[in-house]
């Protein structure tokens, strides 16, 4: 598990293109799908995210060089009245590879952010957004203290999902 450097970019890209049409591919037209690859995950986007000093991230390996997860923390940007971009934190992706959940990968990455985010922004609310089926997410999420308190619309090209605004702190 380390930070990705600029060499890392498309392989991020790649897994954050394959991690997010396993998890939510089936939702989108194909064409809102393109649209948000091409503004949120496109290389040129991912790197200058990954360039940012504000932003926390760390990617997973396989042994055979397959990237199988990552997370990505940074300043909140969830729109609710208390979140403070300039002391508190967000966890802002957090995927992993369909073929390697179950091992672990995502508590690992989690528990690595949130103490980031603590360090980072000490006695200070953490924020994270979640679509609103994901249960499972919502699960682990507030098995950590995270509360819901708040939602709003995340685009997805023309298609506006329900998100929920998650906060624990």
């Amino acid at each position: 598990m380390t930070p990705p450097t600029p060499s890392d970019i498309p392989a991020l890209t790649e897994l954050a293109r394959l991690t997010f049409t396993e998890t939510f591919g089936h939702l989108y037209p194909p064409e809102d799908l393109q649209a948000f690859f091409d503004t949120t995950y496109s290389e040129a986007a991912l790197a200058d995210e990954v360039a940012d000093p504000d932003h926390f991230w760390r990617l997973i390996y396989a042994k055979d060089k397959t990237p199988l997860a990552f997370i990505q923390a940074s300043p909140v940007s969830l729109p609710h009245a208390d979140a403070d971009p300039n002391h508190h934190g967000e966890i802002k992706r957090l995927y992993v590879r369909e073929s390697a959940q179950g091992a672990g990968l995502g508590r690992h990455l989690l528990n690595e952010a949130l103490d980031y985010l603590s360090e980072k922004y000490p006695a200070a609310p953490q924020w994270i957004g979640v679509w609103s089926e994901n249960h499972r997410a919502q699960a682990i999420y507030a098995a950590r203290g995270f509360e819901k308190v708040g939602e709003y619309g995340f685009p997805v090209g023309d298609t506006i999902d329900l998100e929920y605004i998650l906060r624990r702190g």
